[in-house]
């Protein structure tokens, strides 16, 4: 997959070992709410699609972004999505209780508590989603707010 297929990606580096790290969905591990266990890569359910999507409680971008999610929540459906912030757990458990964000079991949110991801990811805006396909391979990337229709088309 060549950079330019990125779309709205900001953080593009020429260098591809960069790249390669996320070309794949990611081993992880994150810290969930609202009952604090633990949720990994390895419980994804294998041939559907994925999202990854880094976002902060408090910005209003991604509460936009989080309330045009639950807009489309049964076109989402067949979409494992994944949200993970940098904040506290109760800050995320506020968030997700807010949103009630239980509506759509497909969606798991937490903390990366190693912040490994967001270091691969080099994270620098929030909302940043990453959308894999069926194959477990990286279909899109945007950065900033982005309309539930690009993200069903990039899984098509």
């Amino acid at each position: 997959m060549a950079l330019a297929s990125l779309t709205g990606f900001t953080q593009q580096n020429s260098d591809n070992d960069y790249v390669k790290g996320f070309l794949s969905i990611p081993e992880f591990k994150i810290n969930t709410v609202p009952d604090s266990s633990f949720y990994t890569s390895a419980e994804l359910k294998k041939g559907e699609p994925f999202m990854m999507m880094f976002f902060s409680p408090d910005c209003e971008h991604c509460q936009r972004q989080t309330k045009e999610l639950l807009a489309y929540k049964k076109e989402l459906s067949g979409i494992q999505i994944v949200m993970i912030s940098p904040l506290s757990f109760q800050d995320n458990k506020n968030f997700y209780d807010e949103y009630d964000l239980k509506s759509m079991p497909n969606v798991k949110m937490g903390t990366d508590v190693t912040f490994k991801l967001r270091l691969l990811y080099k994270i620098t805006t929030f909302p940043s989603m990453y959308v894999y396909d069926k194959n477990g391979t990286l279909a899109k990337a945007f950065v900033g707010n982005i309309d539930v229709p690009a993200i069903l088309n990039a899984v098509k």
